[in-house]
């Protein structure tokens, strides 16, 4: 969880930087110009030793520049990136602060600068880290981050209320749930899900759930599902079942389906295996099934094999086919052959014959031949030829060239040739030289 936060720090200064390389590159004729653009791509090259002296070059040179303000914000933010990759803790806390006087010094010369609010943003993340280096002096910006007033800072106020969560979560939390239940902006209610998550208190889980269930926007109501199937443990995915039996909304629904499919616990496999039996709705009993088959459940594959003969709706049993084919289960192929071979509809036995063509090999090649040689229907026999086709082992091949030297029924021996015609093999190639030359 705390890498995804990670994560989505490191996107936003890199589409930051991006859209400011192009403007740096058109301002390289301009005296200061080319030092500004040796910063911008030392940091796009995280070389960052060559960033710090780029940057103190051109703000200790060009402090009257129009960029000053920018360059004052690259430099805090290499010396931080810098700090990070050090091993020496005493510099690591000695660069962060020099960082932070320089953060300060931006905020304090350029209070309108456009890089405000994300100096404002590095201060907190420097704060942060120094606070936890022992420098207590520092948490004064994050609390005081953390308490401001929304006004239009509203996203300094997250990054610093997702600090003081580490700090002070006694603090943080009650600053944190009003933002969610009160905030107008349905996107700064949704960013403050986000930060919510990341905290392992035991409340989160339950108002998570309980922004899913009375929120007034759809958007923020997904958010908060999906940051539900997020949480460790059992507590999250208790509230996600309770959902799924109160929601009637089917697109929310099918989200909270979705969460409860990426929990890997036994309680998560019995409550699809629940609802793909016995949902009244047959699309959440089919997506269901879908997931089954994403799952690495070693019941799956027989507990799908039950389903399929306990229903008789084709659509169904067409997903529970596609779910067989995606296990790797031996008991699952064996199954698929058996569907292939029985006595079902042809549009089932096709199916069956698809996903036993994409699992690809020699042994699936035989099966394909075997299948193929025992199957009186002309569309069956359509769909073996085909899935031979999307076999690249020799079997595959051998088996198409077979059937095209010595099918009777025309119109399969085409198909057969047809399929050869899209092999790149000499053998393929020698074959189809051989009917021209007898033509």
């Amino acid at each position: 969880m705390k890498n995804l936060k990670k994560t989505v720090w490191a996107l936003w200064m890199a589409l930051l930087l991006v859209a400011d390389l192009a403007a740096a590159g058109a301002g390289a004729s301009d005296p200061a110009g080319e030092l500004f653009l040796l910063g911008k791509n030392a940091v796009h090259d995280k070389q960052w030793q060559d960033a710090i002296s780029h940057w103190g070059k051109f703000v200790e040179k060009q402090a009257g520049d129009p960029r000053a303000d920018e360059a004052l914000y690259w430099l805090a933010y290499s010396l931080n990136q810098a700090a990070a990759e050090s091993g020496d803790m005493a510099r690591q806390a000695a660069q962060r602060e020099q960082a932070m006087k320089k953060v300060e010094f931006l905020l304090d010369r350029y209070a309108d600068s456009r890089w405000a609010s994300d100096a404002r943003m590095l201060r907190i993340e420097l704060a942060e880290r120094l606070v936890k280096a022992g420098k207590v002096q520092y948490k004064q910006y994050v609390t005081r981050g953390a308490e401001a007033e929304n006004g239009s800072d509203i996203n300094v106020k997250l990054v610093a209320l997702d600090a003081l969560l580490q700090m002070d979560a006694e603090k943080a939390l009650p600053i944190l749930k009003r933002i969610i239940r009160e905030n107008k902006d349905k996107n700064i209610r949704a960013k403050a899900l986000f930060v919510l998550s990341q905290h392992d208190d035991p409340s989160v889980a339950p108002l998570l759930g309980e922004i899913a269930r009375k929120d007034a926007d759809p958007y923020v109501r997904e958010q908060a599902v999906f940051w539900l199937g997020q949480q460790d443990g059992d507590v999250g995915l208790k509230n996600l079942i309770d959902l799924y039996a109160e929601i009637k909304d089917p697109k929310l629904k099918e989200k909270v389906l979705f969460s409860i499919s990426q929990s890997d616990s036994e309680e998560s496999f019995r409550k699809l295996l629940e609802i793909a039996k016995t949902d009244p709705e047959l699309e959440m009993r089919e997506k269901a099934v879908f997931w089954m088959g994403q799952s690495d459940d070693q019941r799956a594959p027989g507990a799908l094999m039950e389903m399929f003969r306990a229903n008789s709706d084709p659509g169904l049993r067409k997903k529970i086919i596609f779910s067989l084919g995606q296990l790797e289960s031996a008991q699952g192929a064996a199954f698929l052959k058996e569907i292939a071979t029985g006595n079902f509809p042809d549009e089932l036995k096709g199916e069956a014959v698809f996903w036993i063509g994409q699992k690809g090999g020699e042994a699936n090649a035989n099966l394909l031949k075997e299948l193929y040689d025992g199957n009186a229907s002309l569309a069956v026999r359509e769909k073996i030829l085909f899935s031979l086709s999307q076999n690249d082992s020799p079997a595959a091949l051998k088996h198409l060239l077979a059937v095209a030297r010595g099918e009777k029924n025309p119109e399969l021996r085409k198909k057969a040739i047809f399929w050869i015609g899209q092999s790149d093999s000499d053998e393929a190639a020698k074959f189809l030289q051989q009917l021209v030359d007898q033509e």
